[in-house]
């Protein structure tokens, strides 16, 4: 039986999703692409997962597109769906429930750079590089490069990265935004497995709404109010406040269910 293109497992309420494809430094092809849209949906839905983290099995993360598989792509029509199907990773990613971390273990290339950013975390091992490599081989970003690379950075900067295709390393990756801290490789796992199961101990319901509002952040202030007193009103009276108020008054820690 053929080993499955993308590993699931759950560790203390985080699901770790695993892209294993270590002989094409886990590229892109069809397989993998439908195999991680079903994996996000798993997670999305498993009552058991609250935070999700996403890496790579070997010397990747993940470097982009399959370029075998892109060139085998004889028609516009076949080209147009298959980057669209791409998308649909970045489109989950952003709306899911719940926070997604990426840990970038080895290079993150094309849109498997534009998957790591598009996460709500990214955390990156020393040495891990960077690149938008798409002006490299003729081609222009795909999996939101374009929305979540400016923002990130800032338009120049993206500007600079996109049109010269430069490998960025993980410590100027952190100094310019992209990632939210870097570990050696040895200490990576642990390291974003302790955030995540920190992040995994907070209220599910309260992650939720705070990720749906920050990632719609530019909305105008009055929009955000009237988001926010919804929210409120609405946290306001689940299970999860009072156990949140009696834990603080017992000087213990909450323990939450996301009702």
């Amino acid at each position: 039986m053929p080993e499955e293109v993308i590993k699931y497992e759950k560790e203390g309420g985080v699901a770790i999703l695993t892209l294993n494809r270590p002989k094409s430094l886990n590229s892109m092809s069809l397989d993998l692409i439908n195999a991680w849209i079903a994996k996000l949906h798993e997670a999305e839905h498993d009552p058991e997962v609250r935070v999700v983290v996403l890496t790579g099995e070997g010397r990747a993360f993940c470097a982009g597109g399959d370029l075998g598989a892109l060139d085998n792509l004889k028609t516009t029509e076949e080209r147009r769906r298959f980057v669209a199907q791409a998308g649909m990773i970045v489109r989950l990613i952003h709306m899911m429930s719940k926070p997604v971390i990426a840990m970038v273990n080895g290079v993150a290339a094309g849109a498997g750079f534009n998957i790591a950013i598009a996460c709500d975390l990214c955390y990156a091992a020393e040495g891990v590089k960077f690149i938008q490599s798409f002006a490299s081989v003729g081609l222009a970003p795909d999996c939101g490069g374009y929305y979540f690379l400016a923002k990130t950075v800032g338009l120049a900067k993206a500007k600079e990265l996109m049109f010269t295709a430069r490998p960025v390393e993980a410590h100027e990756a952190m100094s310019i935004g992209l990632v939210n801290g870097v570990f050696s490789p040895e200490a990576l796992r642990e390291g974003v497995m302790g955030v995540a199961k920190q992040i995994a101990a907070g209220a599910p319901l309260a992650l939720a709404m705070m990720k749906k509002e920050i990632n719609n952040y530019g909305a105008s202030l009055d929009d955000t109010l009237t988001y926010e007193a919804m929210a409120m009103s609405a946290l306001l009276g689940t299970e999860d406040f009072k156990e949140g108020v009696k834990a603080f008054s017992e000087k213990r820690a909450p323990v939450f269910k996301g009702k």
